[in-house]
């Protein structure tokens, strides 16, 4: 990772952890953080930088805070690999 991917990386989880409720989760907060790192890989950047930028993290804000708030009982990837890992051992007992 560059320096200016773990600035931008470190700014996103500090702006959705004002956001984040699910203080139990931090598996999903992960996959959240990377989510978004994946559909803005680099910081927002437009004609009118700063309002830009502001605007649309706010968006993103409220968009986060209101899809926490329907999927608290969600299965992270953390939680799949789990599971995955848990019933090939179980299928490895058995034999």
């Amino acid at each position: 990772m560059t320096e200016e991917e773990i600035t931008w990386r470190e700014e996103v989880i500090d702006f959705l952890g004002d956001y984040w409720e699910l203080k139990g989760r931090p598996d999903l907060f992960n996959d959240v953080v990377d989510h978004v790192l994946k559909v803005y890989p680099e910081r927002i950047v437009g004609e009118f930088d700063e309002f830009y930028a502001q605007e649309h993290l706010v968006i993103l804000g409220e968009a986060f805070a209101f899809l926490q708030t329907h999927c608290t009982s969600a299965l992270s990837s953390e939680d799949l690999e789990f599971m995955a890992n848990a019933e090939e051992q179980r299928r490895k007992n058995e034999q």
